[in-house]
């Protein structure tokens, strides 16, 4: 069995996801609400970063670890929100297949920033 070091998970996060709803002028709205009901302990901590090019200008970026206890239907599509910083989920690992705890590799989401780069 994997030990998930519960001390180590000090951080209160929420999950979220996109909601649709459609406005009495049928059109689509999407709004963030709480993807699983109440907020998780988790461990946040830089995992890398890396550099490359894009369009004649050097991005960086700086990939965050996010790491709380196995919970089903947690998918890339979800967002992770610690106080002020949202992060955008890049992937889901359950180590070993264990369901013990999950891996969240995060970007920090930024205002205005489309979903799908």
């Amino acid at each position: 069995m994997i030990n998930v070091e519960i001390g180590s998970l000090d951080k209160k996060v929420t999950i979220l996801k996109y909601s649709e709803n459609t406005d009495e002028y049928g059109l689509t709205h999407q709004s963030l609400i709480d993807a699983i009901g109440n907020s998780v302990w988790a461990r946040i901590e830089p995992a890398r970063g890396k550099t490359y090019y894009e369009q004649a200008r050097d991005k960086t970026e700086f990939i965050t670890k996010i790491t709380i206890r196995y919970r089903k239907g947690i998918n890339p599509d979800m967002l992770v929100r610690y106080g002020n910083t949202t992060y955008k989920i890049t992937s889901v690992v359950d180590p070993y297949e264990a369901h013990v705890k999950l891996e969240l590799m995060c970007n920090l989401k930024k205002a205005g920033e489309l979903d799908d780069d």
